[in-house]
């Protein structure tokens, strides 16, 4: 709520301002260049989607409305699903398109439906016990599939909570879990380099994972470290890399609860995680201080893509009124963003995703 409040005034100055299809990066390595305007029809907001295999995805929990689209903004298929019920999914905020067109698609309650490419629900599993962290974050692209099974974020077996002081520590971070049998088994342990290896208490998170090959990368939306894990060597941990940010800001480890004391107005947050053919890419949010100090600014979503050849690209800044990228596949391919339907006209009835493009200079 803190973040609403406080950036309102700006995306509200941002909107007005006029929109232009060039954003530059910090350091000119990278131009973003708008390509196309995608108007979808689409009522309320939006709380999840994707984009793969020449296919956007989006989904409204109020509604319970999913709408698929082609690269051209063309509606494919559009479908209710109610939110309750052997029928239902509650409160979806993962989704992913699989190879052959089918979608999985997370709720909060630990529900794992697989739709088809019309938007059916054709089976639904559920995790055998209650997820732990009931976190309303809206896309929480915190579920994949390998080899058949699916590997999901899904805290809390045997009735342990996850705020408890040194849970990730001392437990699994994700469950993998056989759709045919139902029976999940707990997977990948934390990195050593991690902050929650230590015995203080910190701002509960949630995570984002994202499998390229057999590389999965994992990360804490509130810990700017992204971790390398090598599925093909049953999740062993490879290396974590750090987010090259100075300023991505962080409520700092307590030995009692305590949360905030009051010093971070806006917690810095990553909120995508791309996996890449020889890296990854994040975008994030730097937050803000109190009391800034020198240089501090606005914050507002970046993107910064990560190549084990040359490292860290320039931080890449994104529109204010950018909700959330749908996809991110490689720094020369187009991609696609959702604009918040927050910050569209009142009487609007339509979704706007935007075509993107990196032009390196």
């Amino acid at each position: 709520m803190k973040i609403k409040t406080y950036l309102f005034p700006i995306l509200v100055i941002a909107l007005f301002s006029g929109s232009c299809n060039l954003f530059q990066s910090n350091s000119g390595q990278y131009e973003l260049v708008v390509l196309d305007t995608l108007n979808i029809p689409f009522s309320g907001d939006i709380h999840a989607g994707t984009y793969a295999h020449n296919t956007g995805l989006i989904y409204n929990y109020q509604s319970g409305e999913y709408l698929k689209f082609d690269s051209l903004g063309n509606v494919l298929a559009n479908k209710i699903i109610p939110t309750v019920g052997d029928s239902g999914l509650y409160y979806v905020n993962g989704l992913k398109i699989i190879e052959n067109g089918n979608i999985l698609a997370k709720s909060i309650k630990g529900e794992i439906g697989l739709l088809d490419e019309e938007l059916n629900l054709v089976k639904k599993a559920n995790m055998p016990f209650p997820n732990g962290s009931l976190d309303l974050k809206r896309n929480q692209n915190a579920i994949n599939i390998y080899k058949d099974e699916l590997l999901l974020f899904h805290p809390g077996r045997n009735n342990k909570s996850p705020y408890e002081l040194g849970y990730y520590r001392d437990n699994y971070l994700l469950e993998k879990l056989n759709p045919s049998t139902g029976v999940a088994t707990p997977f990948l342990k934390l990195s050593p380099k991690s902050q929650y290896q230590e015995s203080l208490h910190f701002e509960p998170p949630t995570a984002l994972i994202s499998i390229s090959d057999n590389s999965l990368y994992f990360v804490f939306n509130k810990e700017p470290l992204i971790s390398k894990y090598d599925l093909s060597n049953n999740g062993e941990w490879v290396n974590s890399i750090p987010l090259d940010s100075e300023d991505f800001v962080q409520v700092k480890g307590q030995k009692l609860p305590l949360g905030n004391d009051g010093s971070v107005l806006v917690e810095g947050e990553i909120t995508n995680l791309f996996a890449l053919k020889n890296g990854f890419a994040v975008v994030y949010i730097d937050g803000l201080l109190k009391e800034p100090g020198p240089g501090q600014k606005i914050p507002g979503k970046q993107l910064k893509i990560y190549n084990y050849e040359n490292g860290w690209s320039a931080p890449i800044e994104l529109p204010f009124n950018l909700l959330f990228l749908l996809n991110f596949e490689q720094e020369n391919k187009a991609f696609y963003g959702l604009i918040n339907p927050k910050t569209l006209p009142i009487d609007n009835n339509q979704a706007q995703v935007l075509k993107y493009q990196l032009a390196s200079h």
